[in-house]
């Protein structure tokens, strides 16, 4: 999955398609009603995508292939059957999701892990959150999401995030994606930050505005973020946004 082409030999079909899963972060927006959405504005030198509008998202690597860890919300196979793929691989984006998310926002989406004896009566052990340090070194490769939210008795909170759509990058681009498109409410006393290199600005949009910035070219986007902007913006809040049902065709756009 992640062998390299020669771009110039290689015909576009045998282009390697990889894996990939991104977040659309929304929350209530400050005025008017409707949906404010986190955009980061990715720099010009990005291999894929470069200068475009996005979401906070990346590859599925193979580190979240091997996460065991329980997590609270839906088990795999409800995110299989929502995106059409295998459990393993639902499994893995969920885990690769959350943690792109928090390598490039410090978004982490995680609670205190159940005491393993509902009838304990000791004190609970306090919760100490991942830091900057361990924050950059999931970044740079060094260890899992799993083995990170264990050192810190924490579980994956992946019951606050939706699947929303699929999309593969078509035949042209040196590099192509079998995206999942997932939405999540931003969590209570949680506020993204523009941390990553990847990105030369960040900030909160509404999603009409983004929407129709998109549309006339303000600002540059790929049609799957147009069109999941699109989306986002007929909805009149977080909570009605996060009750849609959403049917999302087997191997996406």
């Amino acid at each position: 999955m992640n062998r390299t082409v020669d771009p110039v030999s290689t015909p576009p079909e045998a282009v390697p398609v990889r894996e990939a899963a991104t977040v659309a972060l929304v929350r209530d927006a400050r005025v008017g009603g409707g949906l404010e959405v986190f955009l980061q504005h990715r720099v010009a030198t990005m291999q894929f995508a470069a200068g475009m509008s996005v979401f906070p998202g990346g590859g599925v690597e193979p580190r979240d292939y091997r996460g065991t860890r329980p997590w609270r919300g839906p088990e795999p196979r409800w995110w299989a059957e929502a995106f059409t793929i295998g459990e393993e691989r639902a499994a893995a984006a969920v885990r690769g999701v959350a943690r792109e998310l928090f390598e490039e926002t410090g978004v982490l989406l995680a609670e205190p892990a159940p005491a393993p004896d509902p009838a304990a009566t000791g004190a609970a052990r306090p919760v100490d959150p991942p830091g900057l340090a361990e924050r950059r070194a999931l970044d740079a490769g060094e260890g899992d999401l799993d083995s990170l939210l264990a050192a810190h008795g924490l579980i994956l909170s992946a019951h606050l995030l939706r699947p929303w759509d699929r999309w593969t990058t078509p035949l042209g681009p040196r590099r192509r994606y079998d995206t999942l498109f997932f939405v999540a409410a931003v969590p209570e006393g949680a506020e993204p930050d523009g941390g990553t290199s990847e990105a030369r600005a960040v900030g909160w949009m509404r999603a009409d505005d983004a929407a129709t910035a998109g549309t006339l070219g303000r600002l540059g986007m790929l049609r799957p973020t147009l069109d999941v902007l699109a989306d986002l913006a007929t909805a009149a809040d977080v909570a009605e946004l996060l009750d849609t049902s959403r049917t999302i065709a087997p191997g996406g756009h």
